[in-house]
């Protein structure tokens, strides 16, 4: 159990601190569920700034330890891409509680060798790997992809004219193609049951967004799924939570292929797509993962929150009636000096089709090519990919011409 000296004070304080790449979706989250935020993260956009306490941060992610020590004895959650570092995970950890899945959990469900031995025990469908010291034939069935990997980044197809494995920074392996739509499936886990809360399409590469090829740029649900592929997905979730101990939130990418769903990559904490659910189920999704976290070591208090949790959950979906959400993150297509969004969100091209702006940078700060600009929100979004938000990004296209900044 949690020593409540360490500062597992929910019930009184209320104040949940936030670390992650970007932390404004999970703060918003906080909101929800009648939590105080308390933040650190590489952006400290404007909206994170209007609904949370922001910590001074210089250099993150290394700086994370020095706002923790310096900080109120508060728990903490983490959202992407900390994930890719255990270490500091378990820096952090030792100044104060985490809620959330710990390092060494957290090393194992990211290893991807580790991943498809889970997998195949279990029975279920799995993607081979394979090494970087042993490549497969340069054909295009293969995908390079880096252990370190978050929003998709340095992913690359394993074919002619694609560098050496042994050339690129950061360590790689190999893993079998999939074709199919990209789809996440998000989960949340207590000691003895985990819960599907629901799928969601993945955006992914899309050139109207300016992104890289392979990289996350939003996310479209809960989306409607066949029977045979829901209880796999299901059964994938629940093998792997209890494979690697998984704790709370946790996500699953996968490849529908068909009525085959290829699990891809863990994420093990909050995730992107966490926000569209609880707009459309109405549910405080981090409050029930902050339970399930802090239940994990008392097995008759998880199996109580499975209960009172499926019950919330099916009673949301039966209020859910088909509706639909949509995030889509926006990369600068040149570098740019940052568009006054809190302005242009008032125009009609916003207004008129309910697109909101997220994470937004402070008007006039200088953003890179393919850097992250800001996210685009749509609460009743039906399944027809960026086709919500066209309007919205032409007139943000104006903007940014208006606003380029040579090299």
């Amino acid at each position: 159990m949690m020593d409540r000296s360490k500062g597992d004070n929910l019930e009184t304080d209320r104040r949940l601190m936030i670390f992650g790449a970007s932390t404004r979706a999970a703060a918003q989250s906080a909101v929800r569920a009648g939590l105080r935020p308390v933040c650190a993260d590489h952006f400290a956009d404007e909206d994170l700034r209007e609904i949370a306490d922001v910590l001074p941060l210089v250099d993150y992610p290394n700086g994370l330890v020095e706002v923790a020590a310096r900080s109120p004895p508060l728990p903490w959650v983490y959202t992407g891409a900390l994930e890719n570092r255990p270490a500091l995970l378990e820096k952090l950890a030792a100044l104060r509680p985490l809620w959330g899945n710990p390092a060494g959990v957290v090393r194992t469900v990211r290893n991807p060798f580790r991943l498809c031995g889970a997998l195949t025990r279990a029975g279920l469908p799995a993607l081979a790997v394979q090494p970087s010291h042993s490549p497969p034939p340069a054909d295009g069935r293969w995908m390079v992809k880096p252990w370190r990997s978050s929003a998709g980044h340095g992913i690359h197809v394993w074919q002619e004219g694609t560098p050496a494995a042994g050339s690129w920074a950061e360590r790689c392996y190999f893993q079998q193609r999939a074709a199919g739509q990209p789809i996440s499936a998000l989960f949340l886990s207590m000691a003895d049951e985990t819960a599907l809360i629901g799928a969601s399409e993945q955006l992914i590469g899309l050139a109207a967004l300016s992104a890289r090829p392979f990289g996350y740029c939003g996310s479209i649900g809960p989306i409607g799924l066949s029977e045979t592929v829901r209880r796999q997905i299901a059964q994938t979730g629940a093998a792997i939570a209890s494979e690697f101990g998984l704790r709370g939130l946790f996500g699953i990418d996968f490849v529908l292929e068909r009525d085959v769903a290829w699990p891809t990559e863990i994420n093990p904490r909050y995730t992107a797509s966490v926000e569209i659910y609880e707009w459309v189920l109405e549910l405080p999704l981090l409050e029930w993962h902050c339970r399930a976290c802090r239940a994990y070591e008392s097995r008759p208090a998880s199996r109580q929150i499975a209960e009172q949790f499926q019950a919330v959950l099916d009673a949301a979906r039966s209020r859910q009636a088909g509706q639909m959400a949509a995030k889509a993150v926006v990369y600068a297509p040149f570098s740019l000096s940052a568009p006054d969004l809190a302005g242009l969100e008032q125009s009609a091209h916003f207004v008129a089709r309910g697109v909101r702006i997220a994470d937004r940078p402070k008007a006039g700060a200088r953003i890179v090519e393919k850097a992250p600009v800001c996210t685009l929100i749509a609460k009743q979004a039906k399944p027809a990919g960026v086709a919500a938000f066209e309007s919205s990004l032409s007139a943000m296209a104006i903007e940014f011409e208006r606003n380029r900044v040579e090299n």
